[in-house]
């Protein structure tokens, strides 16, 4: 279980569902999070202006790094920070509607303001004169930043790069991919470029407890959220917007302290993932139905285990007790060359999966000396696992 360490401070809600919360600690961006702190710090202090750009899927912590580094600073300085924050999502976005909000983000830093509503019949030349204009009356520096970039034209690209160098505005950009040779050009306009890399089972497991704990006053058990990891891993990228995303859909639950099974886990992910949801039942069913009976049999017993039990995983030695179950049902001998084959071709097909924390950080490989640490996970939903079983059984 997961208790509530002294160093995190119980936040409530707000460390799930507000998109611009950013945690007192950032877990394994260290190396990042100093990077852009020191290059910021000494562009404001001794005030020239740097294009930096952060690549890397959504949900892999671009924002979080950028959003405690702003807060850093600024906390840091205090007054004498002297620089003011302005964030544009581009998601979605047209050139005129970026500009506008753009002018409106600039118009609250000036007095008197301007009134919006004259902006909105100037044409995109006119628009671009008039941020120039405000820009001029600002006093402070400025930070802007600009996320979800990538469906930016590289032209217009540029001009918000050039219009930061002429204006003396520090402009971060991240783009939810990585850039290619293609956009040479374009990359040749940054002065730091990061690409944030995959985490870790570990790493991303320290990332979900850490909001847990500031999100819940009491315990979660560790070995759901140990699942929802291993689930991110098998049918998504390790990153930790998607294991938030999780947890916002499990919160009415999690936050009346209910515990949950592993089938339920598995509904609430549904809507979570693409490859989760056997969009052809009936591909399943005939894949099952090619097995000889003993696999059958196994996976009846099998799926009788996660319906009956509240585990999350199942330990080899338990998925052995079941070959043996199924081999004594049927008066078959047992063989465990047979039942690693069993065993294989229910990972191949999506039945099984065996999960990433057995991973050793050391060598980066399984730990297959030792049974007790190969520990599976059934990928679909026990209930369906058997309803198709079933199906099988009534045609036999």
């Amino acid at each position: 279980m997961i208790g509530k360490p002294r160093i995190y401070e119980y936040v409530g809600p707000k460390a799930l569902f507000d998109p611009n919360y950013v945690p007192p600690k950032l877990l394994h961006r260290k190396k990042e999070e100093k990077s852009l702190f020191s290059i910021l710090n000494d562009s404001l202090s001794d005030k020239y202006c740097l294009n930096i750009l952060y690549q890397g899927i959504s949900g892999i912590g671009k924002k979080a790094i950028i959003n405690k580094v702003l807060n850093d600073l600024s906390i840091k300085n205090g007054e004498e920070a002297n620089f003011h924050p302005i964030f544009l999502n581009c998601n979605e976005k047209n050139l005129e509607e970026l500009l506008i909000l753009f002018l409106a983000e600039l118009n609250k830093y000036i007095t008197p303001h301007y009134n919006l509503n004259s902006f909105l019949s100037q044409n995109i030349s006119k628009l671009w004169s008039s941020i120039k204009l405000v820009r001029k009356k600002i006093n402070r520096k400025l930070v802007f930043v600009l996320n979800n970039t990538e469906t930016l034209k590289p032209g217009i690209y540029k001009k918000f790069l050039q219009f930061g160098r002429e204006s003396k505005v520090t402009l971060i950009s991240t783009v939810n991919k990585v850039m290619r040779a293609s956009t040479l050009d374009l990359l040749n306009e940054f002065d730091l470029k990061t690409r944030l890399k995959f985490f870790s089972f570990k790493e991303l497991l320290d990332i979900l407890k850490q909001r847990i704990k500031l999100t819940f006053s009491h315990q979660i058990d560790n070995e759901l959220l140990e699942f929802i990891t291993d689930l991110i891993f098998e049918h998504y990228v390790p990153v930790p917007g998607k294991g938030i995303d999780i947890l916002r859909e499990l919160y009415p639950i999690l936050n009346e302290n209910k515990s949950m099974v592993q089938y339920e886990i598995l509904e609430v992910c549904k809507n979570q993932f693409d490859t989760f949801q056997i969009s052809d039942e009936f591909s399943m069913l005939s894949y099952i139905s090619e097995e000889d009976l003993l696999t059958i049999i196994f996976l009846d017993n099998l799926s009788n285990y996660f319906i009956n039990n509240s585990n999350f995983y199942i330990m080899i030695s338990e998925l052995k007790e079941i070959y043996d179950i199924s081999c004594e049902s049927l008066e078959y001998e047992k063989n465990y060359i047979e039942f690693n084959k069993i065993v294989k071709i229910l990972e191949r097909i999506g039945i099984l999966g065996i999960s990433k924390k057995e991973y050793n950080e050391n060598d980066k490989k399984l730990r297959i000396d030792n049974e007790n640490f190969n520990t599976y996970f059934l990928v679909i939903n026990p209930h369906q696992l058997k309803a198709m079983v079933d199906a099988i059984f009534s045609k036999i």
